[in-house]
């Protein structure tokens, strides 16, 4: 054998053979990958099954305790999307329960504005910011009067408006956003045109009240806020037989939200001033 065969061999006596490297199956991939997102969408899960249970209490008018569970939430999620659209619902609730025209009524109105405010920034893309934030601007602007508050009740405008152009919209958010639009048509009719006009609320008229109140009782049929005041929609367009058959049946539909009692008797009195 030659010297530098006799070499060769005793260099590669001397490497050490490489482990082979370990090859993760596909299978064996799409499991960590499944575990870790599992993972990450288990907390979220958690937090948003809690505080949609706000809404079955709103809807069987236990409000005490859906105060209870947005406060614990905001407590615990003050950033969270969908407690602070939830949040800023709830507040409007509370202020609806308060003395006319209070001190506290108007701080609750102001303070379910600002949570909407926060949902929106949370989540730009939602619809339910938007309409939160046209409730509680509607609310803010009927407490300060119409006319003192012009930039509320156009900012409530812009922000149906925008739920209504959106793709997808849930039926009982888009009828939500089509129902604050129409009111705020008709509460703007309440006063004169040219009253109105200077203050760029020229817009507001009783047609457009009746179509965005009728598509709201469309997608949302049976609900005792929005045929009450598509009734009031009605009687402005001069169809008061219309109203009288819509107003004969409110009694009758089951109560959804809180106040709904109470609407049905305003509905009950409207409907004596048609016979």
């Amino acid at each position: 054998m030659e010297g530098s065969e006799v070499i060769l061999q005793i260099k590669s006596l001397g490497k050490r053979p490489r482990p082979p490297r370990l090859q993760t199956a596909p299978s064996m991939r799409r499991f960590f990958l499944l575990v870790v997102s599992l993972g990450s969408a288990a907390p979220l899960a958690a937090q948003s099954a809690p505080i949609a249970r706000v809404d079955t209490l709103v809807a069987s008018g236990q409000v005490p305790a859906a105060i209870a569970q947005v406060d614990q939430a905001l407590a615990a999620t003050p950033r969270d999307f969908e407690v602070l659209w939830r949040a800023s619902r709830v507040r409007l609730l509370q202020g609806d329960a308060q003395p006319e025209k209070s001190k506290a009524q108007d701080k609750l109105y102001r303070e379910a504005l600002a949570l909407a405010e926060r949902a929106i920034k949370a989540n730009p893309a939602a619809p339910d910011g938007y309409v939160r934030r046209a409730a509680a601007n509607g609310k803010v602007a009927l407490f300060a009067g119409v006319l003192d508050a012009a930039d509320y009740v156009i900012q409530t405008r812009d922000d149906t408006e925008k739920v209504i152009a959106m793709r997808g919209v849930p039926p009982m958010t888009l009828a939500s956003a089509h129902y604050i639009l129409g009111r705020t048509h008709l509460k703007l009719t309440d006063t004169p045109r040219p009253l109105r006009m200077p203050l760029g609320l020229g817009f507001g008229n009783a047609a457009d009240a009746l179509t965005h109140l009728a598509r709201a009782t469309t997608l949302r049929p049976g609900f005792v806020m929005f045929q009450l005041e598509y009734a009031r929609a009605l009687i402005a367009n001069d169809r008061a037989a219309d109203a009288r058959a819509v107003l004969q049946q409110l009694g009758a539909l089951g109560n959804q939200e809180p106040g709904d009692e109470q609407r049905k008797q305003e509905g009950a009195e409207l409907l004596k001033t048609l016979r």
